[in-house]
């Protein structure tokens, strides 16, 4: 993400919202710069995919306006390859399925964003785009939520595994932070 505060311009913004319709099927510049450092020789198409779709979500979420506010901010969080590898269970309030729950809570627990939330989890490869970019738009619009970039994409890189660990994880987080939740409020 910090490649991307760094060097997005307005124009690149727009862009990579455009291509959220079909992550990874137009070339943009600024993400292809950061692929062509990782990537070498080989193509990884569910990688490209996965990078192309964070970025334009990260787009959604920022004005033009904020991209130069974003540029003087200390990065909060390390680069993907930057940071230790973390085991997939490890980290809950910094998955997904940890700000949903924040904004379920917030919105009094309507059962639509639940059902959101676990059509989510069963998404393949063909539906993510579509869900994640629903579920992002209601998390902006939801003051003080925040979604963690970095650790967002090292999960979807990993959402095709076989036993489907991320999305154990983002349930997992989901249902402890209603459980620490209701243990509050009967204290």
């Amino acid at each position: 993400m910090q490649y991307l505060r760094r060097r997005s311009e307005p124009a690149d913004l727009a862009k990579l919202r455009r291509a959220l319709g079909d992550p990874g099927q137009e070339v943009i510049p600024v993400v292809e710069g950061f692929l062509g450092r990782i990537q070498d020789e080989r193509e990884d198409r569910w990688e490209r995919t996965c990078y192309y779709l964070v970025a334009g979500l990260w787009a959604l979420t920022v004005s033009s306006s904020e991209l130069e506010q974003l540029r003087r901010q200390p990065e909060e969080e390390p680069e993907t390859g930057q940071a230790e590898k973390k085991p997939v269970g490890a980290g809950y309030r910094r998955t997904l399925g940890h700000a949903i729950a924040q904004l379920y809570l917030a919105r009094d627990q309507p059962k639509s964003l639940e059902q959101r939330f676990i059509a989510l989890l069963d998404a393949d490869e063909e539906q993510l785009p579509y869900r994640i970019r629903q579920m992002v738009q209601l998390l902006k619009s939801e003051e003080g939520i925040r979604i963690y970039w970095s650790e967002l994409l090292r999960d979807l890189l990993a959402w095709n595994s076989e036993r489907k660990p991320v999305q154990q994880k983002w349930a997992r987080a989901f249902y402890r932070t209603l459980a620490k939740e209701a243990e509050g409020e009967e204290e």
